[in-house]
C-alpha cells in the first residue's frame, strides 16, 4: 500500500517577507497616504484598538462589525502595517469557534459589469500573517467576497476569495466564480507577512504575491457578488475554514491597479512595519499525541514576538541537541519513549517563555481496519483481495489459499503486499479461499475470504484497436459500442457499469468513433448522463495504475469532469482522483485529498495548442509510484511528483469502518461526472476506456493513440517468443521478401533462435 510521505518543515520565525531591513526611523513614504492616492472604493485600516466596528478610510466611510469569538479573537492593536493589525485564532471550540469581520454588501464593493450579471473591473488587496498550516484536507479563508453556491445569477456561486490550502506546506489560492481558481505552489512561512493582490481587468484576472505577478488569467466570466457581505478573517460562504494569523490593511478598488501601483504598495509596505520590541510568547502550544510504534512523532509550535526568535526543544528537563526549529520530529518505539514528555522554550532579544508540557503515548497493537471481502469475478479477469491495516511500524503480509474449502492453507511465494493481485482467474479457481497474516514487532492476525468464479456473461470481441489494447492486459475495458443498452459491458474483466440517464441526460449509442483507422462505434452522452461502475479494488491499485479513454468534447465552457475515481464520507477528506476539462480549454488532472492539479494542454499549434469542440483526443493517465503523467494524443504533456499531492487511492483506507466498506455509491468509478456529483458534466462522445494495474509505458501509450500493431520479440535461452495482439506473422529469410505466413502460427509464438536468418512482420488486413 501507498503511504503518505511524512517532511519535516522547520518554519523560520521571520517577520517580514523582504531581505532587505525593515526598521528605519524615517520612512520613504507614507502607506496610508500611498493607498489613499490611488482612491479604493473601501480601505479597512485595521487601526481599532478597542469596540467592536471597524472603519473605512475611503471617502465612501463603510463599517465593519467585529464577531468575536469565545477567546475574544480577533485580538486588535498587534503591530502591523504603520501602526495595528488584527490577529484572527480558533477558541476551544475549533474551527467553529471563530471570530471574523462582516462588512455590509454594497455595489461598490463588487462593481458589476453593464449586464447588472457579470463583474466589471476591479481590484483587491491585504496583508496577511499565516501563524498555522491548516490540516489535511482543509482550506482557510482569509478575505472573501462571495456567494454561497447556488446563489446569484450563476448556480456555481459568485464573486472572490482567497484561499490558504492545506498544510504541511501551505500556498496560496485565489478563487474567482464561478469558473476561474488559481494556486501558486511555493511554501507559505510561517509569521511571515504576505501582501496579496488580485486585479480584474473586465476580461483578465492578474495575481500579486509580495509585489509580483504571478501571471494573468483570461476570464470572461466572471460574475460579481450579487448581495452578500464581504468577510474579513473568514469566508462563510465558501463551505471551508476560517483563517488563523495576522490581516491588515484591506482595500478595494473600482478599477483594475496597474503592476507598478501593486510594486509600489507593497515596496511602501515592507518599509512601514511597527517596530515595537514585544518580548517572546507563543501563539500555539504543543499537544500531546498519540503514535504508533515505528512511526513519526512531531511536536509543533509557535511564537511571535520581535524577532529573532530561537526555539530549543526538551525532553524531560534535557535540552535535545540539533532541535531548534518550530517543529521537532523523530521515529517514535515502544517502550523507550512511551509516555516521554516534551517543551520548548521561545527565546528573543527581551525574554523567553516556555510551553506547556506535551506527552507522547506510544501505541504497539496492529489494527486490522477493513479485511478483505468474498468476491465473485468473470472467467479471465483480474481479481484483487485488499486488506487495510495499520498500527506499530513495520507491517508486514503473507498471504495464502485454500483449495479444500479452508481446511489447509498454503502459502503464495512472493505475495507480501497489502493487495493479492490475481489474473485471468478460471473456474478451476472457484471457490478458493484466501487469508492473509498481518503482523507487526508485537501482534498479529488473519482472515481469509472466498473467490467465486462465474463463466463470462457476454463475449465482447477484442479485435483490430481491442486486441492491442487488450494485449496490454487491462483490468478493465469497456468498448462503449453497445447499442440502447443499459449495460456498459467490461470486454475483459468483471466490473460492467451502468449507463445511467440521471434527471434528464440521454445517451447516442453508435455514434462515430475517432480512433485511427476503424469503425468502432462511441456512444454520446448529453445533459447529465453517466456511465457508473461501482467500486472494486482492481479498478483503484494502491501502488501503480493508469487509464485511458478517447472523448470528443461538445461544449467547452465551465468545468466538465470526464472522469474520476473517488471516495469522501464528510467530514473526512476526499481520496481518490478526477480529470475535467476545463474553460481554459486544457484538462486538469487532481488528486485528492491534496487538490494538488496537474494541467495538460495538447500539442496543437493550428489551434493554439488548446481543445476545441468537435475534435477527438487520447487520454491517459498514468501513476508509476513516483510520478503521475498526463498524456494526450499520445505525447507526455505534464508530469507532477506523487509524493507532492498527499494523494491517497480511491478506498485504501480511508473512510473504512471495517464491516461496511466503502458505502455503496460514492467509491464509484464514473466516466462523464465527479463521483459525488460536483462541478459539470461531460457533453460529448466517448470510446474505448481502459484501466491498469501498472503503469503504462510512453510506447505503449503513443502505439493505442495511433492504433498500431506491434511485434515483439524476447529471448528465451536458445529459442525466442514472438508476440503481437492479432493479424498473420510472416516470415522471411530477405527483407525484400518474399514474405510467406507461418503456418499455424499463433501469439505468443516461440521459434529456434539458431540457424540461418530470418524476418518476422505482422500482416493486418
Amino acid at each position: 500500500m501507498r503511504t503518505q510521505p511524512i517532511s519535516r518543515y522547520l518554519f523560520a520565525s521571520i517577520l517580514l517577507p523582504c531581505a532587505a531591513a525593515v526598521s528605519v526611523t524615517t520612512a520613504l513614504a507614507d502607506y496610508p497616504s500611498t493607498i489613499l492616492a490611488d482612491n479604493p472604493v473601501a480601505y479597512f485600516r485595521l487601526e481599532e484598538t478597542t469596540g467592536a466596528d471597524v472603519y473605512d478610510s475611503s471617502t465612501n466611510g463603510f463599517i465593519g462589525v467585529i464577531d468575536f469569538n469565545s477567546i475574544n479573537s480577533p485580538t486588535l492593536g498587534l503591530p502591523g502595517i504603520d501602526t495595528n493589525s488584527f490577529s484572527f485564532a480558533y477558541g476551544p471550540g475549533g474551527a467553529g469557534d471563530y471570530g471574523q469581520i462582516d462588512v455590509p454588501f454594497n455595489v461598490l464593493l463588487a462593481p458589476p459589469a453593464a449586464d447588472a450579471v457579470h463583474g466589471a473591473a476591479f481590484s483587491a488587496e491585504v496583508w496577511l500573517q499565516p501563524t498555522t498550516q491548516p490540516a489535511s484536507g482543509s482550506y482557510c479563508v482569509p478575505l472573501a467576497d462571495n456567494g454561497p453556491y447556488g446563489s446569484g445569477s450563476y448556480s456555481g456561486s459568485s464573486g472572490w476569495n482567497i484561499y490558504q490550502s492545506p498544510g504541511p506546506a501551505s500556498f496560496w489560492i485565489f478563487d474567482m466564480r464561478p469558473n476561474s481558481f488559481q494556486q501558486f505552489t511555493t511554501p507559505i512561512v510561517l509569521l511571515e507577512w504576505y501582501h496579496l493582490a488580485v486585479t480584474y481587468s473586465g476580461s483578465v484576472f492578474t495575481y500579486y504575491i509580495n509585489g509580483v505577478s504571478q501571471g494573468a488569467f483570461a476570464d470572461a466570466t466572471y460574475i460579481a457578488n450579487p448581495g452578500y457581505d464581504l468577510y474579513v478573517g473568514s469566508g462563510p460562504n465558501t463551505g471551508w475554514q476560517p483563517f488563523q494569523g495576522g490581516v491588515d490593511e484591506v482595500a478595494l478598488y473600482d478599477y483594475e491597479l496597474t503592476a507598478a501601483q501593486i510594486a509600489n504598495h507593497y515596496q511602501v509596505g515592507t518599509n512601514s512595519f511597527r517596530a515595537v520590541p514585544t518580548p517572546a510568547s507563543i501563539v500555539s502550544e504543543p499537544a500531546s499525541i498519540t503514535n504508533y510504534s515505528g512511526t513519526t512523532a512531531t511536536f509543533s509550535a509557535t511564537g511571535n514576538g520581535t524577532t529573532p526568535l530561537y526555539y530549543q526543544w526538551y525532553r524531560g528537563t534535557s535540552a535535545i541537541a540539533g532541535a531548534t526549529g518550530t517543529s521537532y520530529s523523530f521515529t517514535s518505539q515502544y517502550a523507550a519513549d512511551n509516555g516521554a514528555t516534551f517543551t520548548v522554550v521561545i527565546t528573543n532579544a527581551y525574554g523567553a517563555v516556555t510551553s506547556s508540557v506535551a506527552t507522547l503515548t506510544v501505541l504497539t497493537n496492529v489494527n486490522l481496519v477493513a479485511a478483505p471481502g468474498s468476491i465473485t469475478r468473470e472467467v479471465g479477469s483480474h481479481a484483487a483481495f485488499r486488506v487495510v491495516a495499520n498500527g506499530a511500524l513495520p507491517v508486514s503480509y503473507a498471504w495464502s489459499v485454500s483449495t479444500d474449502s479452508g481446511a489447509t492453507f498454503t502459502a503464495i511465494p512472493g505475495q507480501t503486499a497489502d493487495t493479492l493481485w490475481l489474473t485471468n482467474v478460471q473456474l478451476s479457481q472457484n471457490g478458493y479461499e484466501y487469508a492473509v497474516a498481518v503482523s507487526n514487532p508485537f501482534t498479529a492476525t488473519t482472515n481469509s475470504a472466498t473467490l467465486s468464479v462465474e463463466p463470462r456473461l457476454v463475449t465482447v470481441p477484442l479485435t483490430g484497436y481491442a486486441a492491442i489494447v487488450a494485449a496490454d492486459q487491462p483490468v478493465a475495458y469497456w468498448r462503449l459500442d453497445e447499442t440502447n443498452s443499459t449495460t456498459a459491458t467490461d470486454a475483459v474483466g468483471s466490473f460492467d457499469g451502468t449507463y445511467t440517464n440521471g434527471t434528464s441526460g440521454s445517451f447516442i449509442f453508435g455514434a462515430a468513433s475517432g480512433i485511427p483507422n476503424t469503425t468502432d462505434a462511441a456512444v454520446g452522452m448529453t445533459n447529465g448522463a453517466t456511465i457508473q461502475i461501482p467500486y472494486a479494488p482492481e479498478l483503484n491499485s494502491d501502488t501503480a495504475w493508469s487509464i485511458e479513454t478517447w472523448l470528443n468534447p461538445a461544449i467547452i465552457d465551465t468545468y466538465r469532469v470526464v472522469l474520476s475515481s473517488e471516495y469522501n464520507l464528510y467530514p473526512n477528506p476526499y481520496n481518490g482522483w478526477y480529470c475535467y476539462l476545463q474553460p481554459s480549454a486544457n484538462f486538469a488532472f487532481v488528486p485528492q485529498p491534496g487538490n494538488a492539479f496537474i494541467t495538460a494542454n495538447p500539442v496543437d499549434p493550428a489551434n493554439n495548442n488548446l481543445l476545441v469542440v468537435g475534435k477527438w483526443y487520447h487520454l491517459a493517465i498514468t501513476d508509476d509510484g513516483t510520478t503521475f503523467t498526463v498524456y494526450i494524443n499520445g505525447v507526455a504533456i505534464s508530469g507532477y511528483p506523487v509524493a507532492s499531492s498527499d494523494f491517497i487511492p480511491n478506498g485504501t483506507g480511508i473512510n473504512l469502518d471495517g464491516t461496511a466498506g466503502i458505502t455503496a455509491g460514492l467509491g464509484n468509478t464514473v466516466l462523464g461526472a465527479r463521483t459525488d456529483g460536483a462541478f459539470g458534466t461531460f457533453e460529448g462522445t466517448m470510446d474505448d476506456t481502459a484501466v491498469y494495474n501498472y503503469a503504462l509505458s510512453a510506447a505503449q501509450v503513443q502505439t493505442h493513440f495511433l492504433n498500431q500493431v506491434k511485434l515483439t520479440i524476447t529471448a528465451s535461452g536458445t529459442s525466442v517468443i514472438l508476440s503481437w495482439p492479432y493479424g498473420t506473422l510472416q516470415s522471411s529469410t530477405s527483407l525484400s521478401g518474399p514474405w510467406a505466413a507461418v503456418s499455424g502460427a499463433t501469439a505468443p509464438y516461440t521459434t529456434s533462435a539458431t540457424g540461418a536468418q530470418v524476418f518476422y512482420r505482422v500482416q493486418t488486413q
